[in-house]
């Protein structure tokens, strides 16, 4: 409510005073020599760098001096306002100026505490400001939240869980015991999430559980449970109507293009790839059916992206879940999902099995032959010898018996051994690097090693470092073979397989290849170099019986090299028959009752939070952009300004407290402390100088300036000061009513030289205040105010009075009180919290900096209780001022 509430009632009985001994009076009549400076002193700002004023000028002798003015004094005719008008007191010098006025007020968050954060009180300030607000945006976005959740289905779940094997792996890795022959596992722990998530495993799903179907309605469920469809469909989104009859029907798509009639009965949809054929009685005649058709890829895409699939630490527990509003739909899809994943895993790793005995028994088939043909030489040779005589000492380091039945009664000879052995073992090391050779011998293609050819060299089984790559590239080829019977070239453990497989067939095996032909030629040089030194000694030997040793080592080589190959196929072929799955189905998935979760709940809970938070931040938003005075440190930082005090909000008075009897209101009690605390900070705003005068003014109507003008006046004169009022507001002053007055003939009858000065200065109900009311209503405001008359007023009174205060018109009405701060020297802003605008005050205060004007400080009106306007008040409840003997209390003007 507006502090400018007029009371009737008036102060019966004037209280004795304490400080009336000592009243505030000048000595009156004393003047200030003209080279003496009287210095205006000015209380410190509260924030840095708003102290900066111009210094004060000393008065010469050569200025002109003004004297004082008789009560009596007149002034007739109209001259024009000029600044040698404006006049000063005897002796005083040019006051200062105020201060620069910073920049207007920025947007940055926290306020005064802009450059540490954010300002928290001030926030919650805004959020008590806008509570209601904040509560009717809260209620609404819970509302709405709430209305939501009744539309949003419960999501039901379904779990399933898959043993995996991995005991074998562990088992081959750690190189213990596998007990029967089995193979190892056919993937790594992470790869059984990628095929449970594979198109192979999907696609099948999707079409069993027809999930590339989705009815608009649940009501058409029915209708839809027997459409199929065939190789080639064209997917979208159609509607099925049937006549009244049930005799015809019509598909077509959504945008209303009819892409199908025929009877009912008959197969719907051929021409779009759909083998539907529903029962007449199911087909509903009300309405039309309305469905959707997606890709067999797009679906199980959907289904990859909704399933959920966890695999524990050591890969043994494959967790699947999917969630969904329809829980038998889900449950039927998970155990889909379990089942045709097992199916898939099993067949993957019978089919490498088949392929690694394939691969075994080709390459037995190719060990048998060079088996044969070593035999056969072998026999070709024992016919040919068999009757010619033997050698004279056979050589028994073959480990053989001799060819030509020699050797009777005679001693071994080690050196006859070892010859041969030498030459033997040159042949069969030149034989195999030439083999090499050809092997390694670049081609046309690059299609890289054979590796079945590789493995026929007897030298490269010895080899552990080859033979290990020949081994490797068999398994990882029958892996491949078995992973294309399922998957295309483009699925990721194909392409690593295929990566890995032409690694090894074009780097790793041909480098060591090449190292062991090195290897090869150097032992071949070396044992040609024996054999030269040796051949002199062996001249006598028989070529029949070197050519015999040659033949056994290479039937012994081939003999060793089948009976490997045949014990490998032999596993390969027992592992095949005694496959074992390496994933079963542990848990199936069973219809749940109870919903999982439920979006209701989270719903209303969002609604609520995201709509508080939003008007929060509103809340606060409005606050920034709010160009009204609101808090005090938009005073002091943005604006520049002292704060002289803060008067708190008053209510009506009831009957009896104006009267003085009764019970006071505490706001009124705060109100009078509060106004006691301005006039202290005026007085020493001021300086020491006498009288105390002051120009009232605030940035616009409404502020409350004449409010608190009567009432700082009516504080002053009940602490035993002469006290003048004077109402220079002539457009539309109102103190004549707030001091139960009359308005005429009053200031502006007096400047117009109408009215001599005693008729206009009255007496109030308040002891101590006199009042000059602002007169007859005249449009030349500015030019009366700026009349020689206005200065010889205001002179005349500074003997007679201690305080004179000037109730000024707004700053925004015109050049009035601009008028009246350069007449009187010094001017107090009135401020009206909630009311007054920053940035009209700021540009007025720019205005004053270009003239003779000091600035004593602001005055905060209509401020609410508690928050920051707390540091400001002078009241504590129960140590009201009050008289005891009179019990009246002091009451706002």
């Amino acid at each position: 409510m507006p502090q400018r509430r007029r009371f009737a009632a008036r102060i019966g009985q004037q209280r004795p005073r304490a400080s009336r001994a000592t009243p505030f009076r000048p000595h009156q009549g004393a003047s200030v020599p003209p080279g003496d400076c009287t210095e205006l002193r000015h209380q410190s700002h509260r924030s840095a760098g708003s102290a900066r004023y111009r210094t004060c000028h000393t008065s010469s002798a050569n200025e002109p001096q003004f004297s004082e003015a008789t009560p009596s004094a007149t002034w007739r005719g109209t001259r024009s306002m000029t600044m040698s008008h404006l006049p000063l007191p005897p002796g005083s010098t040019s006051p200062v100026m105020v201060p620069p006025s910073p920049p207007p007020p920025t947007t940055e968050w926290g306020g005064a505490d802009s450059e540490g954060g954010v300002d928290w009180r001030r926030v919650f300030s805004a959020v008590l400001r806008f509570k209601w607000l904040i509560c009717g945006v809260t209620v609404l976005g819970t509302t709405a939240g709430f209305g939501v959740a009744r539309f949003v289905r419960p999501q039901y779940g379904a779990q399933s869980t898959i043993w995996i094997d991995a005991t074998e792996s562990e088992r081959w890795g750690q190189g213990q015991d596998r007990g029967p022959i089995r193979q190892g596992q056919l993937l790594d722990p992470q790869a059984w999430v990628d095929l449970l998530k594979s198109y192979v495993v999907l696609d099948q799903v999707v079409r069993d559980q027809r999930l590339f179907v989705s009815p608009k309605s649940r009501a058409d469920e029915g209708v839809l449970a027997t459409l199929q469809v065939t190789g080639q469909y064209r997917p979208g989104v159609y509607r099925l109507k049937v006549d009244s009859d049930r005799r015809s029907y019509a598909l077509a798509t959504l945008e209303g293009q009819v892409v199908e009639r025929g009877t009912v009965g008959d197969s719907i949809g051929t021409r779009l790839g759909l083998a539907w054929a529903p029962a007449a009685s199911t087909l509903p005649t009300d309405r039309a059916v309305e469905f959707g058709l997606s890709t067999l890829r797009d679906a199980a895409r959907s289904l990859a992206d909704s399933l959920s699939a966890q695999l524990d630490e050591k890969g043994n527990f494959l967790r699947l879940e999917l969630r969904g509003p329809d829980a038998p739909r889900i449950t039927a899809v998970v155990n889909a999902v379990a089942e045709r994943y097992v199916q898939v895993a099993s067949d993957l790793k019978r089919k490498k099995l088949t392929e690694l005995t394939k691969i075994l028994a080709e390459q037995l088939q190719s060990a048998q032959g060079n088996l044969r043909s070593a035999e056969a030489a072998f026999e070709g040779f024992r016919e040919r010898t068999i009757t010619l005589p033997g050698d004279r000492t056979p050589p028994v380091s073959l480990g053989v018996p001799s060819a030509a039945g020699g050797g009777q009664g005679a001693e071994s000879d080690p050196k006859f051994g070892t010859f041969f052995g030498m030459q033997a073992d040159r042949d069969r090391i030149q034989q195999d690097r030439e083999a090499l050779q050809r092997l390694l011998a670049p081609t046309s293609d690059s299609s890289g090693l054979s590796a079945d050819a590789l493995a026929v060299v007897g030298s490269v089984q010895g080899n552990p470092d080859l033979a290990a790559a020949l081994t490797e590239l068999t398994s990882k080829r029958a892996s491949l073979r078995a992973l294309r019977y399922r998957y295309s070239d483009q699925y990721p453990p194909v392409q690593r397989l295929v990566a890995e497989i032409a690694t090894l067939e074009r780097q790793t095996i041909p480098a060591l290849a090449r190292g062991l032909m090195d290897q090869l030629a150097a032992r071949e040089m070396e044992l040609g170099r024996r054999l030269g030194a040796d051949s002199r000694s062996l001249r006598q030997i028989p070529a029949r019986a070197i050519e015999e040793a040659r033949l056994r080592r290479t039937l012994s080589m081939a003999e060793d090299l089948y009976t490997l190959l045949q014990k490998r196929y032999e596993e390969a072929r027992l592992a095949e028959a005694s496959t074992i799955p390496d994933v079963r189905i542990l848990d199936a998935a069973v219809v749940s009752r109870e919903p999982v979760s439920s979006a209701g709940g989270r719903l209303i809970l969002l609604g609520f939070c995201g709509s508080f938070g939003l008007a929060v931040v509103g809340a606060v938003l409005l606050d920034r952009i709010d160009p009204r005075v609101r808090y005090p440190d938009q005073v002091s930082r943005e604006m520049g300004l002292a704060i002289l005090g803060a008067v708190p909000h008053l209510r009506t008075l009831p009957h009896a407290g104006r009267h003085g009897k009764g019970r006071v209101p505490e706001d009124v009690n705060q109100v009078v402390e509060a106004l006691r605390g301005v006039c202290l900070n005026l007085v020493y705003a001021h300086g020491g100088r006498a009288p105390l005068l002051v120009t009232v003014t605030s940035p616009g109507a409404g502020d409350g300036k004449s409010f608190l003008a009567a009432n700082l006046a009516h504080t002053f004169a009940d602490g035993g000061h002469r006290t003048l009022l004077i109402d220079a507001d002539i457009r539309r002053g109102v103190l004549h009513r707030r001091l139960s007055a009359r308005r005429r003939p009053g200031l502006s009858d007096f400047l117009r030289g109408e009215t001599p000065l005693d008729a206009i200065v009255q007496a109030t109900p308040y002891p101590s205040l006199s009042l000059i009311a602002c007169g007859t209503r005249a449009y030349n405001a500015p030019e009366l105010l700026g009349s020689p008359p206005m200065s010889e007023l205001v002179n005349g009174m500074r003997s007679g009075y201690d305080v004179i205060l000037i109730d000024s018109p707004p700053l925004a009405a015109g050049v009035d009180p601009l008028i009246l701060g350069t007449l009187t020297g010094t001017l107090a802003l009135v401020l009206r919290t909630g009311y007054s605008h920053r940035d009209v005050a700021a540009a007025k205060l720019e205005t004053l900096q270009r003239l003779p004007v000091r600035l004593l400080g602001a005055i905060l009106n209509d401020v609410p209780a508690g928050g920051a306007y707390r540091y400001y008040s002078y009241y504590l409840p129960g140590y009201e001022a009050a008289d005891e003997n009179s019990g009246s209390r002091r009451v706002p003007v």
